[in-house]
């Protein structure tokens, strides 16, 4: 396009959508695609003490502006929920004749397709549209221990919240209702866990040459050089999110399920086959957006316990020549970590978990290395 350039390539406008493809939904690219926008923060406080040891309080906090996601522009404005059962009624198709195939070519179409900005197109979803918005604010605590001894570890504690309004790109889980007011879907991320611990370790045996038990002749070389490691991991679980069917009869348009009153069981009743209160919740009623939240802020999937173990020792043949053999078990307690629960209102296993993440893995190895 003359005078266009990578700075403004947009210098004669928005080209209107085009006349092909007309009664198809399409996928559209918009003049405001702005890259997204983080503001990030933090304050800490470090003391080394017993010499080896380093503790570490942190405030961590962020801000994301102009998250990039798929929005739908060619959504009714639920502005026209008040025309109620007139939304389905069948009205004389203005595009009869001139659109060939597809829903939009017949004589009639119902009244909410005509209500949408562009009603020649059953769908324009502009891609990554840059209107997300997401905070999170995190205390953190971290332990170091340098190696002495033998020992080095590692431990690490987050406790935090990330609130959006929009769904992460890739997960899937969860999805704004109204375009035209994303507050509405402002809530905990389906991404977040509000407690994290992680640590790790790596461990030298006191045994052979060099060491505090040392050992001579053959009984050395087989106990000498061994180390032992690992990673625990502990979490809490992501937010519920709780999914109902679409009765707005707007195109565009979806809905949560209603709430109706604390999804949380009281102690010692939550079981895998009643996760939660499944009557708290119920399906939204015709032409509404329904009550509930795009996530359940305080109601979470089963969280997470794994625990890593490795056994390896290296073993030198000669000046240049060295064999290494290790041992690891991933989750090496053998733990069952559950997966989420059914989460829609119409599903017969509503608030049961039907899945767990896989039992204890062992695998063995050899390396050589000259």
């Amino acid at each position: 396009m003359p005078g266009a350039s990578l700075a403004n390539p947009f210098v004669a406008g928005l080209i209107a959508f085009p006349n092909t493809l007309v009664g198809n939904g399409i996928n559209a690219v918009f003049p405001n695609w702005v890259s997204p926008f983080n503001q990030q923060w933090n304050a800490n406080i470090q003391r080394t003490v017993f010499k080896n040891f380093l503790i570490e309080a942190s405030y961590i906090g962020s801000r994301g502006e102009h998250i990039w996601t798929n929005i739908q522009q060619n959504a009714a404005n639920p502005q026209f929920f008040s025309l109620g059962s007139q939304l389905n009624a069948l009205v004389p198709n203005p595009f009869f004749g001139i659109i060939q195939t597809g829903s939009l070519s017949t004589a009639t179409v119902r009244q909410n397709q005509l209500l949408t900005p562009y009603p020649q197109y059953t769908g324009v979803s502009q891609i990554r549209a840059s209107v997300g918005d997401s905070v999170y604010h995190a205390f953190t605590l971290r332990v170091d221990k340098r190696m002495s001894h033998g020992l080095q570890f590692q431990a690490a504690y987050t406790f935090g919240k990330l609130i959006d309004d929009v769904q992460e790109r890739f997960s899937g889980r969860s999805s704004f209702i109204d375009p035209y007011n994303l507050r509405l879907s402002r809530s905990t991320s389906d991404l977040d866990r509000s407690q994290y611990f992680v640590t790790n370790f790596i461990y030298e045996l006191p045994f052979g040459y060099g060491k505090h038990w040392g050992t001579k002749g053959f009984a050395g070389k087989v106990l000498g050089n061994w180390q032992v490691s690992g990673i625990t991991t502990v979490e809490t679980g992501q937010p519920v999110v709780i999914t109902g069917p679409n009765n707005t009869q707007l195109p565009g348009i979806s809905a949560y399920a209603l709430r109706l009153r604390n999804p949380n069981l009281p102690s010692g009743q939550q079981t895998i086959d009643r996760w939660f209160d499944t009557t708290a919740f119920a399906s939204a009623p015709l032409y509404s957006l329904g009550t509930d939240s795009r996530t359940e802020p305080n109601l979470r999937n089963p969280g997470l316990l794994n625990v890593d173990l490795g056994l390896s020792r290296s073993q030198p043949i000669t000046e240049s020549v060295r064999l290494q053999f290790r041992a690891e078990m991933f989750n090496a307690t053998n733990k069952v970590n559950f997966s989420a629960p059914s989460a829609s209102v119409t599903a017969s296993n509503f608030g049961q978990i039907t899945a767990a993440g896989g039992g204890r893995t062992v695998q063995l190895a050899l390396r050589l290395t000259y």
